[in-house]
This record gives structure tokens, C-alpha cells and sequence, in this order.
């Protein structure tokens, strides 16, 4: 058995990460390097990808040299959130991992302070989790086949959710671009979000479920409406997410 020790661990930026990837599925999957944080989850179908990156220093200080990357999964999210919740102050803890071929996989998490100590447990992450090759990333988040791109802001959001109470019985919208701008679109309403629009096709209009908007961070987006999925790209963190589009009766 091997360990890693962390001199120091942000509680806040940790549960933040973890609460990112719980929009998706409750089992957790990170890549640990000595520089990138990175992890990727999707739905059963694999209809919407979200995949994260984040600089390891902003969660994790390790003065000891990671020789490979470690996986670590936690069943559960959730509970390390909650786990998590008990800390405050100088936090510090250790990765017990095995090496399995030319793998690291983390068995142990172990958190503690002063007076606290908690191990979180960690999972197989091939009983649960098939992580995605890098082909299949590229393909996921391909944007060549984009109609229009465009900014999606927080308070576009809270207006496109709002405009959702509207025709509650329904399950998707239509998303559209034409001279004025970027509109959405229901039963019972057409709204433009932005003039800010950048066309580049004859054609620029798809539906999208609305539950994937719960799949969203707090965060602003760069946009790309293509011809089969919708992907989004956090301005605000290393986030990117992509979600398929619907067949609609119009198209």
C-alpha cells in the first residue's frame, strides 16, 4: 500500500468540485495529477458528458511527487460533502492507493484536523464508473458541426427557467437564431435572450430537453448550438458540458 500526503486541503473549493459532478451522478470520479484535477461523468445513455479540470493547488497542496495519475471514486458524493462539512480551519489528509498495472487506484481518502478524523472510503472505480477514452471525449465535445454560437449568462438562465413554468407539461424547448438574436422558444412564449449572436448556418434551431438545464453550474457560458448537441463551456472554471438535442416534431 501507498501513500500521498496533503499538507493542506481547501474544504470549500473540494465540496464545490464534488457538488459540480453530483448534477450528474452521486458516484465521483476524479483524476489526480500534480497539476490538474480532472473528472468526467455522464448519463446512462451517455446523453449529456460533463467533464471538469481544475488546477490541483486550488484544492489540494502536496508536497509529494505523484509518479502517476491516481484515481479516486467515492460511491456516494453526497456524503463526502457531508463529510467534508464537519472541517474548518487547517484541514490536511492522505491517499492510501494501489498500484493495479500502470494505474494508481486510491482505496482510502483521509481527512482529519487537530481533533477530527474521518476516512472516506474510496470505490472500485471500474464497478461502477467506464471512464471515457480521449477519442470519445473529442467527440463528445466536437463543435464542427455548430448552427450559431453565442454567450449564455447566469441571468439568462434564471430567465429561460422562468419562462419554463409557463408550459410546465412540457419537456423540451426550442432554441433559435435569426437577425434579432438568440430566442427560446415554448408553447406560450418567444423570447429573445441576446443580440449577441454569431450564425453560421441557413438553418439555426434545435430542441433541447429542459431538464439539462438542472445540469448547470452557477457559472457563465460560452455556447455552441450544433446539429446534434448543445455544449457549453464555463467561462467561469474548467467546465465543459454537452447534451443532446431532441427530435422534435418540426424537424
Amino acid at each position: 500500500m501507498k501513500q500521498i500526503a496533503i499538507t493542506s486541503i481547501d474544504v470549500t473549493e473540494f465540496q464545490y468540485y464534488v457538488k459540480k459532478l453530483l448534477s450528474i451522478d452521486k458516484f465521483i470520479f476524479l483524476k489526480l495529477t500534480e497539476d490538474k484535477i480532472v473528472s468526467s461523468v455522464y448519463l446512462p445513455q451517455r446523453d449529456a458528458v460533463k467533464f471538469s479540470s481544475i488546477d490541483t493547488k486550488e484544492i489540494f497542496q502536496i508536497e509529494d511527487k505523484i509518479e502517476k495519475p491516481i484515481k479516486i471514486s467515492f460511491f456516494n458524493g453526497t456524503k463526502v460533502i457531508e463529510a467534508l462539512s464537519n472541517f474548518n480551519g487547517q484541514v490536511k489528509g492522505n491517499i492510501l492507493f494501489e498500484e493495479m498495472g500502470d494505474e494508481y487506484i486510491a482505496t482510502d481518502f483521509v481527512v482529519y484536523d487537530t481533533s477530527l478524523k474521518i476516512n472516506l472510503f474510496c470505490s472500485d472505480p471500474s464497478l461502477s464508473f467506464m471512464e471515457m477514452s480521449t477519442e470519445e471525449m473529442k467527440r463528445a465535445f466536437d463543435t464542427s458541426s455548430s448552427l450559431f454560437s453565442y454567450e449564455l449568462l447566469t441571468t439568462h438562465i434564471a430567465k429561460i427557467k422562468s419562462l419554463f413554468n409557463l408550459d410546465r407539461e412540457k419537456e423540451t424547448f426550442s432554441i433559435y437564431a435569426d437577425t434579432d438574436g438568440v430566442k427560446i422558444k415554448g408553447d406560450n412564449y418567444d423570447a429573445l435572450l441576446t443580440s449577441n449572436v454569431d450564425i453560421k448556418s441557413d438553418n439555426p434551431k434545435v430542441s433541447v430537453y429542459k431538464k439539462y438545464l438542472g445540469l448547470l453550474d452557477n457559472e457563465n457560458y460560452s455556447l455552441e448550438v450544433c446539429s446534434n448537441k448543445v455544449v457549453f463551456k464555463s467561462q467561469d472554471s474548467g467546465t465543459i458540458l454537452t447534451v443532446a438535442v431532441a427530435i422534435s416534431d418540426e424537424d
